[in-house]
């Protein structure tokens, strides 16, 4: 468990946002055969995105601060 939430912590918040992006294709594949697993890997997919977002303008805001 510590492996997988310090990955999100010591990422890029650009490489997440790709990952995020990968995993909502991979679902829009899949969604005709596994509809169940396609929309939790949209929520999967969501939640990754805004993460990644939120980091993203953090890391920005706090740079245009110093």
């Amino acid at each position: 468990m510590n492996k997988f939430s310090s990955f999100f912590t010591s990422t890029s918040p650009l490489l997440l946002l790709l990952l995020g992006v990968g995993i909502e294709f991979l679902s829009k594949l899949i969604e005709k055969r596994f509809t169940s697993l396609a929309l939790g890997l949209q929520l999967l997919a969501f939640i990754v995105i805004v993460y990644s977002l939120i980091r993203l303008l953090n890391r920005k805001r706090n740079t245009s601060r110093k």
